[in-house]
């Protein structure tokens, strides 16, 4: 009978014991059911920088790290070409201009005109030979002197600035290059008579030229060039040239 009864006290100890055990795991189960329904907490998002592979291809390695945007270089300009000094072509024989311009402003006009004498027979020396003459003839006639000489000698040069440079239906006026050719000391005596060539067509002179002229002189007969006058010369000058 004592036997029986601790029996049954035993098994009502088992039996408690079993129920607390599966009590308590049945607890634990219902706790990691709870823990797996649960969400995930949110991912962190941020920005990568810039030292962070990003791109698939550096992210494999197929490709360097991000290259950054190279500056624009700017293009060097090319450096500027040394122009040539510009020149005319009679600029270095043309120094007796000068020369004679400033001899003419110092009032030493005899110099000046021998200054342009060299580059004869240039409409260039012509022209400035006559601007030495007349200042010559101003001066003289301010001070009162005697300025026929300096008439005349701008008469004569007139004379062959239409020998060499007159322009008729005959003859052409020469260009820079024949007369470098030619040798104006071969012609430099030629002569013509006011009262045969007169003053008309001879272009190197102006109107107060002509006025000291018919002043100094009177009205010629005739007006005719160098050409009509000498014609002989003038064929010799045409053989020369060509």
């Amino acid at each position: 009978m004592l036997f029986v009864g601790f029996s049954i006290i035993a098994g009502i100890g088992l039996l408690i014991a079993i129920v607390w055990v599966l009590h308590k795991y049945q607890q634990k189960e219902n706790v990691e059911s709870v823990d797996r329904t649960l969400p995930l907490p949110p991912l962190e998002l941020r920005q990568s920088t810039e030292d962070e592979l990003t791109d698939p291809e550096e992210i494999l390695g197929l490709a360097s790290a991000k290259t950054p945007n190279p500056e624009p270089q700017s293009i060097a300009e090319p450096a500027p070409v040394a122009k040539a000094p510009t020149t005319t072509p009679n600029s270095a024989s043309d120094q007796w201009l000068a020369s004679s311009k400033a001899q003419q402003a110092a009032g030493d006009f005899e110099q000046a005109l021998a200054t342009c004498h060299a580059a004869l027979p240039q409409m260039g020396a012509f022209k400035q030979s006559a601007l030495v003459l007349r200042a010559q003839i101003r001066a003289m006639n301010k001070a009162k002197q005697d300025s026929s000489q300096a008439l005349q000698h701008l008469y004569d040069l007139a004379a062959m600035a239409d020998f060499f440079h007159a322009k008729t239906a005959h003859s052409k006026p020469l260009t820079p290059n024949q007369c470098k050719k030619i040798n104006y000391n071969d012609y430099s005596e030629l002569r013509a008579g006011y009262q045969d060539l007169g003053y008309e067509h001879l272009t190197l002179l102006t109107k107060t030229d002509s006025k000291w002229l018919t002043q100094a002189w009177g009205e010629p007969m005739a007006h005719s060039h160098m050409h009509t006058i000498h014609p002989k010369a003038w064929d010799r000058l045409q053989k020369s040239l060509k």
